[in-house]
């Protein structure tokens, strides 16, 4: 199958979808559905199988956010009963209480779109981690054991804290940023942290990182106030925290693209390049005049700002306007200033 055929067929389906707005309307919801509860899945897996101590007196990631204030939660009623009172039911409770309020911050400053699948993701995600706690699943996965190859085999268990930080970075890297590509979240602090994200136009996982370490810290403190967990033990809890968020958060920028901006400086001596470009994306560029160093020829460069998945099609169009254009692809970290991002509907 050639390419020519593959975006023929694309542009047909795009025409069809245009004609028929309520089935593309109902497809959409559907695939943000399917999203919600894959994504609700993983993080429901991840935190119940790795997060959260399936016995008593296990080592116990602070996973800041939402998820890290319920925990302070059912840490905070372990203290005051002196029992272990069940913090993972505890947690999937609270879990869908405390997002009440950005759910109706997202309503209002986000999007409904966005609202509903969220509300999706966060009670879905509160009845994986019920099902998976109570259904002996999370304790199976903390006990299983795999050997390392190589001439001296060793044992791991998926319970030792090493192993869980990054399996639990993992799940919920993986969970936030699947949300991510389909225009939802998996609620919480996900959501004040798409919203900083699109306002200030740069990558978002930093976000995350610097608002849940403070939680690591709080949640590290309350640990101490039982009297039975020691300074290191403390310390040893926050370095871990940290660790995982540090990967959730390296996972949520190296998958979502949405606030990710490229760079690119287009040579040309086609002085109508840039009204093409303008033509065929919904940004803006910067031309000045130069010369070739070697020809001596008059040529026009210019600079445009897109978004990661339109660098194919922006060098396709300058290679068609001009097949000689030279082409300089940047990453860049932020952008300060206009640019357009297709808002969420």
């Amino acid at each position: 199958m050639t390419k020519r055929k593959i975006q023929r067929w694309k542009k047909q389906i795009e025409n069809f979808m245009f004609d028929h707005y309520r089935l593309k309307t109902v497809l959409d919801y559907a695939y943000g559905f399917l999203v919600a509860a894959f994504s609700a899945l993983i993080f429901g897996f991840g935190f119940a199988c790795f997060v959260s101590a399936s016995d008593p007196g296990d080592f116990v990631l602070a996973t800041g956010g939402v998820s890290g204030f319920t925990q302070i939660i059912a840490l905070a009623a372990e203290l005051i009963t002196g029992k272990h009172v069940g913090g993972n039911t505890i947690q999937s409770v609270f879990y869908t209480i405390l997002n009440i309020p950005l759910l109706i911050f997202s309503f209002f400053k986000i999007s409904k779109r966005f609202t509903i699948f969220t509300m999706v993701n966060v009670v879905l995600s509160s009845i994986f981690i019920s099902f998976f706690s109570q259904s002996g699943i999370a304790k199976e996965v903390a006990n299983f054991t795999f050997d390392v190859s190589g001439s001296d085999p060793t044992t791991i268990a998926l319970g030792t804290p090493l192993v869980r930080v990054l399996f639990a970075g993992i799940c919920s890297g993986l969970a936030s940023a699947s949300a991510y590509t389909a225009g939802i979240s998996c609620g919480g602090i996900d959501i004040i942290t798409y919203y900083m994200g699109a306002k200030r136009s740069t990558q978002i996982g930093k976000y995350g990182v610097i608002i849940n370490a403070s939680l690591v810290v709080t949640y590290a403190f309350l640990r101490l106030a039982d009297g039975n967990t020691s300074i290191i033990y403390s310390l040893y809890s926050i370095i871990f925290s940290v660790i995982y968020i540090m990967v959730c958060g390296m996972i949520i920028d190296a998958i979502n693209l949405r606030n990710k901006k490229i760079q690119i400086q287009i040579v040309t001596e086609k002085e109508h390049m840039s009204e093409i470009m303008i033509a065929h994306f919904p940004h803006s560029a910067t031309i000045s005049e130069g010369k070739g160093a070697y020809s001596g020829a008059k040529k026009f460069i210019m600079w445009m700002v897109v978004s990661p998945n339109e660098v194919k099609r922006v060098v396709g169009v300058a290679k068609k306007v001009d097949e000689y254009a030279f082409v300089a692809v940047y990453p860049l970290k932020q952008v300060y200033g206009n640019f357009f991002i297709k808002p969420l509907s």
